[in-house]
């Protein structure tokens, strides 16, 4: 009897395993997969970021991101300068000045980094880098320099230097030169003064565009030339989050940056794939979710929504 009932039992079980080895996947994509809603991005015009992502957390809002807070990143404060302000935003931060001698050398300025866990990094460095220079193991030649007049010029530039201090810190640098490799590096106690900087590129510059890199550190760049040869460059930190909310499950994401663009966002809760959202309701909670971040609620009306239910894929 026990025999019979073991073979039943593997009778019954086998066609069972078969099917849910065939329709199995399908039926777990069915919980699994959701449908989604997705805009493209908008620029919104300036906003107070900084301001907008406190009143979302005391909203109540998720808040994921870079935040402007001191040690997130590492950069300069731009200063007064209103072309920066208005492109990037209040909270963006210069990652880098690049002045050019020739389209192989160049004076390069940004803060150090820092080994410590604890500090993002630590007074500014200042480099002098050639692309010429074949051996990377070896010592950047003094001969690899760009002249003594343009190097003090340039310290005096970027720092307000007088010339015996800007000496100071050609001298070091000639110095390090001889003990490092590749290019040669040191570190000094002043923070470049940007909007001198940048009023010298604008100044002597008869063209510029702006550059974007790709992945995660896309910091936009902006390149002066003159002549049709790079004057010299400056990277900026443009901070972006997310702000992240749920209605009926759904959870609701308003991604922004420093600079006024924006994008949102709806996932649907798994095994959604195929339903919908009536479009006055997610426009509703955005509107509400940009009222509550200090944000003007009829820009939602500005953005086209796509909706999808292959987000898994």
């Amino acid at each position: 009897m026990d025999k019979q009932k073991a073979i039943l039992i593997l009778l019954f079980l086998i066609p069972l395993l078969l099917v849910l080895f065939f329709f199995g996947p399908f039926l777990l994509f069915s919980f699994v997969d959701s449908s989604w809603y997705y805009s493209e991005e908008v620029d919104i015009g300036p906003l107070d970021y900084s301001s907008a992502l406190t009143k979302a957390e005391k909203a109540g809002y998720e808040v994921e991101g870079f935040w402007p807070w001191p040690g997130n990143f590492l950069g300069f404060e731009p200063g007064d300068v209103p072309e920066v302000r208005e492109r990037f935003g209040a909270a963006a931060l210069v990652e880098n000045i690049r002045l050019n001698y020739d389209e192989n050398s160049e004076l390069i300025v940004f803060i150090c980094e820092n080994d410590s866990e604890t500090e993002a990094g630590t007074g500014t460095c200042v480099a002098i880098s050639n692309l010429s220079h074949s051996d990377p193991e070896s010592p950047l030649q003094l001969s690899e320099f760009p002249p003594d007049v343009w190097m003090l010029e340039k310290f005096g530039l970027l720092f307000g230097l007088d010339e015996n201090a800007s000496e100071k810190y050609l001298e070091a640098l000639k110095i390090a030169a001889q003990n490092q490799t590749w290019d040669a590096e040191i570190q000094v106690n002043e923070s470049p003064d940007f909007p001198a900087v940048y009023a010298y590129l604008k100044e002597n510059s008869d063209d510029s565009s702006h550059e974007s890199s790709l992945g995660v550190n896309a910091y936009p760049t902006e390149v002066f030339l003159k002549d049709g040869n790079r004057l010299g460059s400056v990277k900026y930190f443009v901070p972006e989050a997310k702000v992240v909310t749920y209605d009926n499950e759904n959870r609701y994401i308003v991604e922004l940056d420093s600079s006024g663009k924006v994008r949102l966002e709806i996932v649907m809760p798994p095994g959604s794939s195929g339903d919908t959202i009536p479009e006055e309701e997610y426009r509703a909670v955005f509107r509400e979710i940009f009222g509550e971040m200090g944000l003007s609620p009829e820009a939602v009306d500005s953005f086209e929504f796509f909706h999808s239910s292959s987000r898994i894929w």
